[in-house]
C-alpha cells in the first residue's frame, strides 16, 4: 500500500540529492580555480584536486566534476580521499555498542564522512549503583525510612540486572564556619546523637555480595545524621569524588555506573569556598584516605563544568532524587549537563525511594544515545534511526523506549573545518560516548599536504622553468620572495610600476585589490567564490554582478541580463537574447513589465477604470487621489457620494423645518436632487439601511445638522446610485463639561493616590522593619560570646567610716545567712574585730517596694565572671551583674557621753537595727530604686584605729526587722541633718 501510494514519489528524494551535491561541487569549482599551490588546493575543497603535469596551462587546482566533463585533461592527479576503519566485535554480554573504535585517514577539510554505529541493550549488563545520601540533620525522616527499604532497593536492582553493585556514601558540607559551627566540639559533635560534620564518607563501598541488604542494614545501623548551618550542601563535591576514586569506591571499568544523588537542598558552587577562605580552585583528584574525603579545607567547590566533566569522563550517570520544591532547580541543573542525567521526586520521608531507584534505572536502560565529545573545529552530528515503537529522544541524540536486546542505528555526520596550522599535527583523538555503556574512541588524520610537496626528490630548486628565480614542486612554479608571475618571470624589484594596470577613468588599479591583481604589468581579475558570478576586462572593471537590484535583492529583477553594471533586459539571466514569447520587462533593474495587461479592468476592460481615475504604471495602476483599488474603480467621495453636494438641499429643508414648517411638500423649493426625507425619530436608525455614507454640516450655535445618503450598487460594475436623503431631526450639538464632576475626579483621584502612595510606603516600611528585626534575632541567636572578667564586680563587704558618730572604733554588722527575716529574738556577739566575717548578699524580691527577704545563703553571691553576651542594661541584668551595698540608717540620736564599755554578751544582736523613726524617709528614697541589688549591711566607726575599738553604747530594745534596699547604680543617698551619717556613692 505504501509503494503504491508513495512510489510515484520516490525518485524526488535521490534527485534532490544528486542536484545539491551538483550544486555544491559548481560552487566549489571558483574556489578551486584560485588556488596556487597544490596544498591550497587540497585544502581549498574537498573535491578539488591538483595536476602535477608540467606543460599543463589551464587551471591546475580543479573539480573533480569538471575532470570527468572533459573540461580540461590531465594524466596525473592528486585527489586524496579519506577512508574509514572500523573495528567491530560481535555483540556479548559485555559489548553492546560496535563499532567500538573509529579510525579515519586523509580526511579533508569540510568533508563530510557518515558513520554508522549500532547499539544492543544486552540484558543483565553490569550495575554498579551508589547511593550518595544527604545526611543534613533535614533528611533525619529519610535516614530512617531508608532503614527500612534496603531489602526493596535492592529487589529492585537485582530486577534490573543479576549482575549488579551496591554501596553507599553520606555528604553534608565542609566542616568550617558559616557552613558549619564554628566550635571544633559544634563540628565534632552538632547536636546530641549526631555525628561529625564531613563533606563526604564513602560508608560502604560496592558490594555484589550475598545479604547486600543486611549489609546495607548494619552500616545504616550504626550511622547517624549529622548537621550544618547554612541551607545549601557540599553534594557536588561528594559527587566528584564518587566518581573520580574508583578505586576506593570499587567501580567496574564495563559497567553501567549510577550515583543515585538524593537531598532536600540546593547545591554549592565554585566561588562559595571563598566564604570560608578557601580560595584553591577544586582539582577534581581523588582526596579520599580510609573513605573519608580529606581536602574539605583545601579545596573550593567543583563547578558545574567540572562536575559534567568529570561525569564524561568516568562514564557515570547521575540520578538526582529531590524533593518537590527543589525539582526546578534539579532540573534546570540537567538541562545544563550534556552527560545522560534524571530527575526524580523525592517523597518528604523517602517512603519511595526504593520504587524512585527502579523507574530512574528503568528510564535510563531504556534509552540509547550518544554524546560525541568532539574538540574545536569538529563536528558530529546524531542522526537516530528510531524504529517500531521506539521515540526519538527530546535532544535528538537518540532513542527512547528501546527494550533489552533490542538494536538501535544511530548515524553520525563526522566533519572537519579546516586545517590546523603547518606547526601543529593535525590529527584530532576524542569519544564518542553512548552514556551509560561505554565510549567508542575516534581517530582523524587529516591530509593537508599533497606528498609531492613532502618528496624532496620530486622538487627542482631554482628550476629553469621557473626561470631560475623559484623551484618547480608539483609541476607548478613556486617563486622566490622578489619574483612573481606563472613562470616567474617577474621581477619586483625591476618592475615596480604599475600605471598600466590603472584605469583611467576611475584611477584604481585592476579595479582594486579585491577585483584584480596587476602582473607584470597585466591585470589578472580575481574570480568571486559565488556561483556563477565572474570577473573581467582590461582593468578587471566589468563582472555579471554589479548592476541594480529590485526589493528582494535579485539581480535585474531576475529578469535580464547584468554586464558591466548595466542591465539588458532582453536577454535571459544566463545571457542568451530572449524569445518574443518570454515576458518584456522595462527600467534599470528590469523590474517593469512591457505588458499593461495586469492595468485592465475585467469587466469594463478600461485601462484603470479610465484616465480620470489613474494610468498604468510598470504594469501596474497608479491611481489619481480619492480613488484606490487594483483598477482604480472605487472612490468614496466621488460622484453622487460626495456629501458636499447636497449641503445646499439639507440646510434648506431642516430651516423650514426649524422655522415650523412640516409639510414635507413645502420642501420641494429646496431643489433636492433626490426624495429627502427627516428621520420619524430623533436620528436615522441605520440599522435598518443598506448601504449608507454618513454627512454632516454645520449649524447654528456650534452643531450640526447629520444627514444620510442611502445608495446601492447597480450592474457588474457596482456603480452607485443615489436613492434618498435621510436627515436628522435633532441637531448634533456639544455637551457642556460637568465641572463638578471634573474637579470632583481630579480631588479624588488625587486623594486615591496619595491614600495608595500611603499604603505602599507602609505596607514597604513594615516589610523593612520586619526583615531587619527578623535579621536581628537571626544574629543574636546566632552570637556567641566568651567568659571574661566582670567589670562591675564589687566584694560583698564594705566598711564606712562615719566622722560624727560618738561611738566606740569600727565594728561590722553582718546579716547571717541562715536567717531570712531579723527579728528581736534573735541575738548574737559581735565578733571581734580582727575576724569579721563577710557573708553572701541576701536575695531579694523584683519589686522595689517589698522589702521581706527572700533566701539567703552562699548560693545566691554574684559571681566573679560572667557573660558579657547576657549584658543588655536592663535592672534585672544590672541587679545580677553589679553587687551593690546596701545601706540601713540609724534613727537614734548619739548620746551626750561616750559609751560606756559593755560586755560582749550585751551588744545589740547582728540582725536588729532600730529603723522605726525613719522608715518615712526610707520608703521614699526606696520608691526612687530601679534595680533589685541584694547586699549585706554593713556599718563603721569613725573613732576605730588600727583595728581597734571600744564597745558601742547599748541599743534600746526598741527596734525592726531588717529591710533590704534597691538601689540604683550612680543613685547618691544622702541624709542631711543626721550626725551619724555621710552621703556614699554605691
Amino acid at each position: 500500500g505504501i509503494n503504491a501510494e508513495y512510489g510515484g514519489w520516490c525518485w524526488i528524494l535521490p534527485l534532490l540529492l544528486l542536484s545539491i551535491q551538483i550544486v555544491s561541487i559548481e560552487g566549489a569549482s571558483g574556489q578551486c580555480s584560485g588556488a596556487k599551490t597544490c596544498s591550497e588546493c587540497i585544502r581549498t575543497h574537498f573535491t578539488c584536486k591538483w595536476c602535477k603535469d608540467e606543460e599543463y596551462d589551464a587551471s591546475r587546482c580543479q573539480t573533480d566534476i569538471n575532470q570527468e566533463m572533459g573540461a580540461s585533461e590531465c594524466t596525473n592527479w592528486v585527489f586524496p580521499q579519506s577512508e574509514i576503519q572500523a573495528d567491530n566485535q560481535d555483540f556479548s554480554p559485555t559489548i553492546q555498542v560496535k563499532p567500538n573504535h573509529i579510525r579515519i585517514t586523509d580526511l579533508r577539510p569540510g568533508e563530510e564522512r557518515n558513520i554508522s554505529i549500532t547499539v544492543k541493550s544486552s540484558r543483565n549488563y553490569p550495575l554498579d549503583v551508589y547511593y550518595l545520601m544527604d545526611f543534613s540533620f533535614s533528611m533525619n525522616e529519610d535516614l530512617a525510612k531508608v532503614k527500612e527499604l534496603t531489602n526493596n532497593i535492592v529487589d529492585n536492582l537485582r530486577y534490573i540486572s543479576s549482575d549488579y553493585q551496591i554501596g553507599f556514601g553520606t555528604f553534608v558540607d565542609k566542616p568550617i564556619a558559616p557552613y558549619a559551627k564554628s566550635d571544633e566540639g559544634d563540628i565534632e559533635s552538632p547536636c546530641d546523637t549526631c555525628q561529625a560534620v564531613h563533606l563526604f564518607n564513602n560508608e560502604m563501598s560496592l558490594t555484589s555480595e550475598e545479604g547486600a541488604a543486611n549489609i546495607l542494614r548494619e552500616k545504616l545501623e550504626n550511622l547517624q545524621i549529622s548537621s550544618n548551618v547554612d541551607n545549601p550542601e557540599g553534594g557536588f563535591e561528594a559527587i566528584v569524588q564518587a566518581a573520580v576514586c574508583s578505586n576506593e569506591i570499587g567501580w567496574r571499568p564495563n559497567s553501567r555506573k549510577v550515583i543515585f544523588f538524593a537531598t532536600d537542598a540546593v547545591f554549592h558552587v565554585a566561588g562559595d569556598g571563598k566564604l570560608a577562605g578557601i580560595v584553591e580552585p577544586n582539582t577534581a583528584q581523588c582526596g579520599m584516605e580510609n573513605n573519608k574525603y580529606t581536602r574539605a579545607l583545601n579545596e573550593d567547590y567543583p563547578s558545574i563544568g567540572q562536575l559534567n566533566d568529570v561525569l564524561i569522563k568516568q562514564q557515570v550517570i547521575p540520578i538526582f532524587a529531590v524533593t518537590a520544591d527543589m525539582q526546578t532547580v534539579y532540573r534546570e541543573l540537567s538541562s545544563h549537563l550534556t552527560q545522560l542525567s534524571s530527575v526524580g521526586r523525592l517523597s518528604d520521608n523517602s517512603y519511595d525511594v526504593a520504587e524512585l531507584i527502579k523507574d530512574q534505572l528503568e528510564s535510563i536502560v531504556s534509552s540509547i544515545s550518544l554524546n560525541p565529545q568532539a574538540p574545536i573545529g569538529v563536528t558530529v552530528s546524531v542522526m537516530p534511526m528510531c524504529s517500531g515503537h521506539q521515540t526519538e529522544m527530546a535532544n535528538g541524540q537518540g532513542c527512547a523506549n528501546v527494550t533489552i536486546d533490542e538494536e538501535v542505528d544511530l548515524n553520525i555526520v563526522l566533519k572537519v573545518a579546516e586545517c590546523k596550522s603547518e606547526a601543529e599535527d593535525n590529527s584530532f583523538n576524542f569519544k564518542i560516548e553512548v552514556p551509560g555503556i561505554t565510549a567508542v574512541p575516534v581517530e582523524i588524520e587529516m591530509v593537508c599536504e599533497c606528498p609531492c610537496e613532502k618528496d624532496s626528490d620530486s622538487i627542482v630548486n631554482n628550476s629553469e622553468k621557473c626561470n631560475f628565480s623559484g623551484n618547480l614542486i608539483c609541476g607548478a612554479c613556486q617563486c622566490h620572495s622578489d619574483s612573481y608571475g606563472k613562470n616567474c618571470e617577474c621581477n619586483q624589484t625591476v618592475d615596480k610600476s604599475k600605471d598600466a594596470c590603472m584605469n583611467p577613468d576611475t584611477g584604481s588599479i585592476c579595479g582594486g585589490d579585491n577585483n584584480g591583481k596587476c602582473i607584470c604589468g597585466q591585470c589578472e581579475c580575481i574570480q568571486p567564490s559565488r556561483d556563477n558570478y565572474q570577473r573581467w576586462g582590461e582593468f578587471c572593471e566589468c563582472s555579471n554582478y554589479e548592476c541594480p537590484r529590485n526589493d528582494d535583492n535579485e539581480i535585474c529583477s531576475n529578469n535580464g541580463y547584468c554586464f558591466c553594471g548595466e542591465c539588458d533586459c532582453n536577454k535571459t539571466t544566463n545571457g542568451s537574447p530572449k524569445l518574443t514569447t518570454d515576458p518584456q520587462f522595462t527600467g534599470k533593474d528590469c523590474g517593469c513589465p512591457v505588458s499593461k495587461a495586469g492595468c485592465i479592468h475585467p469587466e469594463t476592460q478600461l485601462e484603470c477604470s479610465g484616465p480620470s481615475n489613474g494610468k498604468c504604471v510598470c504594469g501596474a495602476c497608479q491611481c489619481e487621489p480619492q480613488h484606490y483599488g487594483k483598477y482604480c474603480d472605487i472612490c468614496q467621495d466621488c460622484g453622487p457620494l460626495n456629501c458636499t453636494l447636497y449641503h445646499e438641499c439639507v440646510e434648506c429643508v431642516y430651516k423650514k423645518y426649524d422655522d415650523g414648517d412640516k409639510d414635507e411638500n413645502a420642501w420641494s423649493s429646496c431643489n433636492c436632487p433626490k426624495i429627502t426625507k427627516l428621520s420619524t425619530d430623533g436620528t436615522v436608525d441605520t440599522t435598518k439601511l443598506g448601504r449608507h455614507k454618513p454627512c454632516g454640516l454645520p449649524y447654528k450655535d456650534d452643531c450640526e445638522i447629520r444627514f444620510t445618503l442611502h445608495y446601492t450598487d447597480r450592474g457588474t460594475t457596482k456603480q452607485r446610485i443615489l436613492d434618498e436623503i435621510l436627515i436628522d431631526r435633532d441637531l448634533t450639538c456639544p455637551t457642556e463639561p460637568n465641572i463638578i464632576a471634573i474637579v470632583a475626579g481630579v480631588i479624588g483621584g488625587i486623594l486615591a493616590v496619595g491614600i495608595l502612595l500611603l499604603i505602599l510606603w507602609k505596607i514597604y516600611t513594615t516589610i523593612v522593619d520586619k526583615r531587619e528585626y527578623t535579621k536581628f534575632l537571626e544574629e543574636r541567636s546566632k552570637a556567641k560570646w566568651n567568659t571574661d572578667n566582670n567589670p562591675l564586680y564589687k566584694a560583698p563587704v564594705t566598711s564606712y567610716q562615719n566622722p560624727l558618730s560618738p561611738r566606740s572604733p569600727s565594728f561590722v554588722y553582718k546579716n547571717p545567712a541562715s536567717s531570712p527575716t531579723l527579728s528581736p529574738a534573735s541575738s548574737t556577739s559581735i565578733p571581734p574585730p580582727n575576724a569579721s566575717s563577710t557573708l553572701p548578699p541576701p536575695a531579694f524580691r523584683d519589686s522595689p517596694n517589698n522589702f521581706s527577704r527572700t533566701s539567703s545563703g552562699t548560693d545566691n553571691q554574684l559571681p566573679r565572671r560572667y557573660n558579657t553576651g547576657d549584658f543588655s542594661g536592663s535592672p534585672a541584668k544590672l541587679s545580677e551583674a553589679a553587687p551593690v551595698e546596701e545601706k540601713v540608717l540609724n534613727t537614734d540620736p548619739p548620746p551626750p557621753s561616750p559609751p560606756p564599755v559593755v560586755a560582749p554578751e550585751d551588744v545589740l544582736p547582728e540582725e536588729s537595727v532600730d529603723l522605726a523613726s525613719n522608715m518615712g524617709e526610707l520608703d521614699d528614697i526606696l520608691g526612687e530604686m530601679q534595680s533589685t541589688i541584694s547586699r549585706d549591711t554593713i556599718f563603721s566607726n569613725p573613732s576605730s584605729v588600727n583595728g581597734t575599738r571600744s564597745p558601742p553604747p547599748p541599743i534600746p530594745p526598741r527596734s525592726v526587722p531588717l529591710r533590704t534596699a534597691t538601689l540604683p547604680l550612680t543613685r547618691r543617698i544622702s541624709r542631711e541633718g543626721d550626725p551619724d551619717y555621710q552621703e556614699s556613692d554605691l
